[in-house]
């Protein structure tokens, strides 16, 4: 249980949150709850003076004083000093913790915050803004409009309730700091006084700035690295977009950028637009699309164009192994380009990706497979390559109007001898027509069976229908009659129901003549077939299964073993 804050009702003080010494110093916060505050979260940075807040859990002034009691610096909004005898006896019981929770992020601070000295304050004074640190020192002076942090990948520090967090001592903290309207730059090491309409660091002794309303590059020194001339400058992991001209709405994707290399160097026109990362492996691989007059393309870094700029901008690229995208004149026009951005397929009509890094591909009427490397793993002489099976190993093929299989690999594993065939139950149900069957003015007559995922027969084609039940089990037909098998082909029922259902909570209904009952998923049937209606077995209240069957228009409740229950 953590401590109370410390209020002295008689003194007439606000609440008083107190830390530990650290190198002889102590930090205590006068929290009023109102709207008065000191210290500042990142989101007021910018404009300390418009971002007076309510704050419920305080941070209105940091007092620092001695072992003495003696007051050694104070940021606050009151209109006198604070004094020692303000404040509790330095022999008081200290809060260690006070607001602060659990704190995992090595960016906030720890449970005896804010004693290991890596934490630099953000303050304000008479509506001015300063950084201190720990102890006390000015690191940036009380009189700047808005102060940003930038932290080591020089993006703006997401600083928290607490401060602004440096992993070591002696680390190059950067600052930017608005005054009048103008920004400056503060490192432990360089001081650019305020005096850019924008600066910001974006590389290791490389700062943007912005004058006249253009932008430019200068180093810590202010060295002209790129003169401020563009109306826009980006940087680019290692290489920087220029533009000349901004389009009225202020939109990237409607300006065109021109490259200017690492040193400095123009090395393209403003020719792109819409420049985005290329991820691969996850990251950026420091490829970009760009879009050029009459679609995208891909450049790298250096601006070198690597690959025919014709396609749309969705393109995808499943498992790391290759793009996929259409053209962008024509989406129906299909692309499959490889990690160095060549087409593959692009001898054939069509190519779409088919399955495990293979490409289906159109010769005039008739299909085939390629792989990555364009190389011919099935001839285009199918009418079709079809539907895959439910666990995306198998394909079908058809050629001649008989029907294969093949896998994954694109080997067939059974020839195109079956004038029908589907997936079920991760088997492949076959069909063949009768021999009975001799032209187009009788009807069709098939015998169905089951092969299983290497092409042997496991049921035998001798059935007139095949369909899959659950638990793995098959409906059959033999003339007008049911049956149930499994797909070893051992018969489990008889072939006499006149229709059989489903199997739901390990029963299903069957019919015979013109009466109902019901049929395990054993095969056995628990009761007669007699029944006019009846439902399937669902768990009731007491988490049995139980069913509701009408026998001459009365309705009985019965158990798993087809018993009533009174």
């Amino acid at each position: 249980m953590l401590p109370n804050m410390e209020f002295d009702a008689a003194k007439s003080v606000p609440n008083i949150i107190y830390y530990p010494f650290y190198n002889g110093i102590q930090m205590i916060e006068i929290d009023y709850n109102n709207f008065e505050k000191a210290r500042v979260d990142f989101e007021d940075a910018r404009n300390p003076i418009n971002s007076i807040r309510k704050r419920f859990y305080g941070h209105n002034s940091i007092i620092l004083r001695n072992e003495k009691g003696e007051l050694v610096h104070q940021y606050n909004l009151r209109g006198k000093p604070y004094v020692a005898t303000d404040f509790a006896s330095i022999n008081k019981s200290i809060l260690i913790v006070s607001h602060l929770n659990v704190i995992e992020d090595k960016h906030r601070a720890k449970s005896n915050y804010p004693f290991y000295g890596k934490y630099n304050f953000y303050v304000t004074e008479n509506n001015k803004a300063g950084i201190i640190d720990t102890l006390g020192k000015p690191i940036l002076d009380v009189i700047y409009d808005g102060i940003n942090s930038y932290n080591n990948d020089y993006k703006v520090s997401i600083a928290n309730s607490f401060g602004y967090f440096n992993d070591e001592q002696d680390s190059n903290f950067m600052y930017t700091m608005l005054k009048n309207g103008k920004w400056g730059f503060k490192t432990n090491q360089v001081m650019i006084e305020p005096k850019y309409e924008e600066l910001i660091p974006i590389k290791n002794n490389v700062l943007r700035i912005k004058k006249s309303e253009k932008f430019g590059l200068i180093n810590f020194k202010e060295k002209i690295l790129i003169k401020p001339i563009y109306t826009d400058l980006q940087y680019k992991t290692d290489f920087y977009l220029y533009a000349n001209q901004i389009t009225k709405d202020n939109s990237e994707e409607n300006t065109l950028y021109g490259i200017i290399n690492s040193n400095f160097k123009i090395i393209t026109k403003p020719i792109y637009k819409n420049i985005k990362d290329i991820i691969e492996e996850y990251k950026p691989s420091g490829k970009y699309w760009a879009f050029k007059t009459n679609g995208f393309g891909a450049i790298d870094k250096n601006g070198k164009e690597i690959s025919e700029f014709k396609y749309s901008f969705e393109q995808q690229n499943p498992y790391q192994k290759y793009y996929r995208t259409s053209s962008y004149d024509d989406s129906n026009k299909q692309y499959i380009l490889d990690m160095n951005f060549k087409e593959i397929g692009s001898n054939y009509d069509l190519v779409y990706h088919w399955k495990n890094s293979l490409f289906l591909v159109k010769k005039g009427t008739k299909y085939g497979l390629i792989n990555l490397n364009n190389q011919l793993v099935l001839p285009c002489e199918y009418d079709s390559i079809l539907e895959t099976s439910n666990n995306n190993e198998l394909g079908t093929i058809l050629k001649n109007g008989k029907y294969g299989v093949l896998n994954s690999d694109g080997k067939i594993i059974i020839p195109c001898e079956y004038d029908y065939l589907y997936f079920t139950n991760n088997k492949i149900a076959a069909r063949i027509l009768t021999p009975e069957y001799q032209g187009y003015n009788q009807d069709k007559k098939y015998k169905c069976g089951l092969l299983n995922n290497e092409g042997k027969i496991i049921i035998p084609l001798q059935y007139d229908s095949l369909e899959s039940l659950n638990y793995g089990l098959f409906k059959i037909k033999i003339d007008s009659k049911f049956g149930i098998i499994k797909s070893d082909n051992i018969l489990i029922t008889p072939i006499k129901y006149d229709d059989i259902y489903d199997f739901k909570n390990g029963f299903c209904i069957a019919k015979i003549d013109f009466g109902f009952g019901y049929i395990n998923q054993s095969g056995k049937e628990i009761t007669h077939f007699y029944y006019d209606k009846l439902s399937d077995f669902e768990y009731n209240s007491e988490d049995k299964l139980t069913a509701k069957v009408v026998f001459k228009g009365k309705e009985i409740i019965i158990d798993v073993d087809g018993k009533k229950i009174e």
